[in-house]
């Protein structure tokens, strides 16, 4: 445990850092990380939900399995495309500015 005189100045390094540079203290932060860790294991999961659906549904002749199968892997077609332009964007926020046609 630090002692309040050690707190109170970490706490004033937390502000100071916090309002020269968000985007700093937010990777020190940790949370978007953890966070962005749990929606890719949530979309892997739902991957293999969608894929066992169909495929029990095209074995066992179940009509309903693949029609559900079959929305949930448009549904997450879509959302692996959503996810890959905003970090595509992200990134591209983050880099060099785009290059110039050569013309």
């Amino acid at each position: 445990m630090l002692p309040d005189r050690d707190r109170q100045t970490l706490s004033a390094i937390e502000a100071e850092l916090l309002a020269s540079d968000p985007a700093l203290a937010e990777v020190f932060s940790g949370r978007d990380m953890r966070q962005a860790r749990r929606w890719s294991l949530l979309l892997i999961l739902s991957d293999i939900t969608a894929v066992v659906m169909l495929v029990v549904g095209l074995f066992a002749r179940d009509a309903g399995l693949v029609l559900w199968g079959t929305v949930a892997a448009g549904a997450l077609v879509a959302w692996h495309i959503a996810r890959s332009e905003s970090t595509r964007k992200a990134t591209a926020d983050d880099s060099e500015p785009p290059l110039t046609s050569l013309r």
